[in-house]
């Protein structure tokens, strides 16, 4: 297949290098001239794309799958988006769980009250333009540098009971084939692991368990159950203590 990762960013270029090893032709753009070298090892094509400044988009053609991977919490690339005029067969949004209210419950797709404005304002935009488009709602990401440990190497977390909800690059990879091969379209998937340490578990913070019930939204939490049932999926990383 022919596919375009519309926005190589963190995800985007360790998902290059991914679909590039399956012999897929990858098409990666980045908005910053200064990537273009980097994203040339591990694409077939590169090119730079502003919707906002690009007026030429025929190196589009002829793609199987479009992946936008734009920062969508971002207005800037809203208004040239609007104006995009490309048709694909199969296409890909990467959003974020952070489109969830921070309650103590556990949310699923189903959940459509009280959503972020600006990330369900960007999806919205990207279903209207393209109705067939699959959704995936990352959660924290983690792998490599990123790393909890590293995010409190220096510091102490004001709220050690409070559960995560993070999703390692490993399993977004083979998650993202799947759902680009498959037959599903205008789907939601949170894309979570399924396993929802505290901080302080991952930590190896003491904590007494005083306090728990007024520590406010420590129970939040992001079901995939979604995406295991439809893909029959097992997560290479399930527990967050361990990426």
């Amino acid at each position: 297949m022919k596919i375009a990762i519309i926005g190589c960013g963190w995800v985007g270029i360790r998902l290059a290098a991914y679909l590039k090893n399956k012999k897929h032709f990858v098409l990666a753009t980045t908005t910053t001239p200064e990537k273009i070298p980097v994203l040339q090892k591990v694409a077939d094509e590169v090119h730079l794309l502003d919707f906002s400044k690009t007026q030429n988009f025929d190196f589009l053609n002829e793609v199987d799958v479009a992946v936008f991977s734009m920062p969508i919490s971002r207005e800037s690339w809203r208004s040239g988006f609007e104006k995009f005029q490309k048709s694909f067969p199969k296409t890909i949004l990467f959003s974020s769980t952070g489109i969830y209210p921070t309650a103590d419950q556990t949310f699923t797709e189903k959940d459509t009250e009280n959503l972020r404005p600006d990330i369900l304002a960007a999806e919205n935009l990207v279903q209207t333009k393209y109705p067939q488009t699959n959704i995936l709602r990352f959660g924290g990401l983690m792998g490599d540098e990123r790393a909890l440990r590293n995010f409190f190497k220096n510091r102490t977390p004001e709220n050690p009971h409070k559960r995560t909800n993070y999703i390692h690059y490993e399993d977004i990879l083979p998650i993202v084939e799947l759902v680009m091969e498959s037959e599903r379209r205008d789907e939601i998937y949170n894309v979570v692991a399924p396993e929802h340490p505290s901080i302080g578990e991952i930590l190896n913070i003491e904590t007494d368990g005083a306090g728990i019930s007024s520590q406010k939204n420590s129970n939040r939490i992001i079901s995939s159950d979604h995406l295991i049932q439809d893909f029959n999926y097992t997560f290479i990383h399930p527990n967050p203590k361990y990426f």
